[in-house]
């Protein structure tokens, strides 16, 4: 009597094609199991740490890195909030009455813009990417983003505080930083790319109430202009 000998399964190129993106999703580095690994590793190495945490250099920068941050974040928040409220509270009819039709005037126009917001380049650059987003030719949103941390009222009157007396310093530097910030945005019209300049790209909020979308967005700026100044 002949006995037939089943083959065994094999997993063919069908089988790999059919498993779930789960199952693969499962086989690669995840952030949970990174930051497992990262406790795990500061754990076992922690006498090492401790000493080096301990040294005079080390205690220096931390000290610096958490005044920069810890200076710099209101500013960062303030964009972020603006910036929200940009891109869910303004509709895009506002910046194409606000702002002349044509890049060449638009661009000193928003670079006086500059003067409205106090803070820095943490605060200017997610309000540059919302106005993007909302139409704003890129020549114009580089222009705000360059004039707003040069001529807002915390540095003019730092500024003025500087030189004492000097009232021409301050006016000095209102007028190069505006120049300065046009001129590179009439060469950015110029000679610039749409794809040098894309804001990041972030979820959609479609369908979500007005409140909704403006944390999420606030959230999502936080994020990645948060991750920016930690770098």
């Amino acid at each position: 009597m002949a006995i037939t000998k089943e083959a065994p399964d094999r997993p063919g190129p069908d089988t790999d094609a059919g498993a779930s993106p789960q199952d693969s999703r499962g086989r690669h580095l995840n952030s949970p199991l990174l930051l497992t690994m990262l406790l795990v590793l500061a754990v076992a190495a922690q006498g090492p740490l401790r000493r080096v945490l301990a040294a005079p250099v080390t205690q220096s920068w931390m000290t610096v890195f958490v005044a920069v941050v810890v200076q710099a974040l209101p500013f960062l928040v303030l964009g972020v909030l603006l910036s929200a409220v940009i891109a869910v509270y303004v509709p895009p009819s506002f910046f194409a009455r606000a702002l002349p039709k044509r890049p060449a005037l638009a661009v000193p126009a928003a670079g006086m813009a500059g003067v409205v917001l106090p803070g820095c380049e943490c605060a200017s650059v997610p309000v540059a990417g919302a106005l993007v987003r909302r139409g704003v030719t890129p020549a114009a949103a580089l222009a705000f983003l360059l004039s707003a941390p040069a001529i807002n009222p915390i540095v003019l009157t730092a500024t003025a505080v500087a030189f004492p007396g000097n009232p021409e310093m301050v006016l000095a530097r209102f007028v190069a930083s505006l120049l300065v910030a046009c001129a590179m945005g009439w060469l950015w019209q110029r000679l610039g790319r749409g794809e040098w300049m894309r804001p990041p790209e972030r979820p959609s909020y479609e369908g979500l109430g007005k409140g909704a979308a403006f944390w999420g967005s606030v959230r999502h700026d936080v994020m990645h202009a948060g991750g920016f100044l930690v770098v």
